[in-house]
């Protein structure tokens, strides 16, 4: 993991072999919140990825690379004192080269 108890998985189930929910407990307390924003925390975008990426890893059993991200839409901020737990949406295929296809919907 990246940052230290930034996140706790409290459960990741597979319908198919392709798609999975996990569902995410953030940790308020942590001290990247000190920096983004004082009294008003944000989750960084670029930790989102990480944890989506982090999440990607564990349901394939090996570390993987960002190659190309094609599109990205953060629709909201999510303050983690307000809203704790996210719930995130992984479909996950391989490519032709032998890529792995990821797409991320989360909802809080």
């Amino acid at each position: 993991m990246l940052l230290d108890n930034f996140y706790t998985i409290l459960s990741s189930e597979s319908s198919d072999s392709t798609t999975w929910t996990i569902q995410i407990e953030l940790n308020p307390d942590h001290t990247v919140y000190q920096g983004h924003f004082p009294e008003h925390p944000v989750v960084p975008g670029v930790c989102l990825l990480q944890l989506i990426k982090e999440c990607a890893e564990n349901i394939h059993q090996q570390k993987l690379q960002i190659t190309q991200v094609s599109s990205c839409k953060f629709l909201s901020a999510i303050n983690p004192i307000e809203t704790p737990r996210i719930a995130i949406v992984l479909s996950l295929k391989e490519t032709e080269e032998g890529k792995l296809q990821l797409q991320a919907e989360g909802t809080v």
